[in-house]
């Protein structure tokens, strides 16, 4: 079999929780929390349904799945609530800190479009301030620019993000990487190449249209998107 093809880019477009910090199962248990007073349980199964949404729009689903007795704004703030007292601290998965690195020592414009609420964001970023400082930009879920009912799986925030970068870039020269099914669709819809690296327990029906599924960012080889390959030298450190 021939080696598939990838196109070229030019820009980097990275979802944040599960892609660039380790925070799926910090979610997971702040979900089960927030639904344990109401007698429910919440597995990871129905974790890969609502991940990558903006987190009004889960809660406005999980409300309605289980006909539960509060508004979903009300479930939404009891769900950040439980969140934030845990996102402090979230590490970066492996291989993010190096491609991170990487793309800012040859000046590859990249940013991230997460469906993280600001506040939510800013809790987690806090503990990399070097490595945020590397992004041209963020583009969170509760975006003025973004409109109500608009998170992934729709193409928004990705559309978004690349017309954010100075000047904007195409959405064909941006390339995404994600780590959810809602993601990978909002990706492939804006019309840009994505890069999965997802949970184990996501199906490979979810997987289906990616340009490339990985196990870890580690793996990710730059040059087969027409980007610098990495050097065999250590990089310096932020600073």
């Amino acid at each position: 079999m021939a080696p598939k093809c990838y196109c070229p880019v030019t820009h980097v477009i990275f979802d944040c929780d599960g892609t660039l910090m380790d925070t799926e199962k910090i979610y997971l248990q702040s979900m089960q929390d927030t639904l344990a007073p109401f007698g429910y349980g919440y597995t990871r199964e129905n974790q890969t349904r609502h991940m990558g949404m903006p987190a009004v729009d889960a809660s406005a689903a999980i409300v309605k799945e289980l006909n539960l007795p509060v508004r979903p704004s009300e479930f939404c703030a009891l769900f950040e609530a439980n969140t934030s007292k845990r996102m402090a601290h979230c590490p970066l998965l492996p291989g993010v800190r190096e491609f991170i690195l990487h793309l800012h020592e040859f000046r590859i414009p990249f940013c991230i479009a997460t469906s993280s609420s600001r506040k939510i964001f800013d809790i987690k970023a806090q503990s990399h301030k070097d490595i945020m400082l590397a992004f041209h930009h963020v583009v969170c879920g509760n975006d003025p620019g973004l409109k109500p009912g608009r998170g992934k799986p729709m193409p928004d925030i990705f559309l978004l993000a690349a017309s954010r970068f100075n000047p904007p870039a195409e959405p064909t020269s941006c390339l995404v990487f994600e780590d959810s099914p809602n993601g990978l669709l909002g990706g492939i819809a804006a019309g840009m190449q994505v890069v999965m690296i997802p949970e184990e327990h996501v199906s490979k029906e979810q997987r289906k249209g990616a340009t490339l599924v990985l196990d870890s960012m580690a793996e990710f080889r730059p040059q087969l998107f027409g980007l610098p390959a990495f050097s065999k030298c250590s990089k310096f450190e932020f600073g």
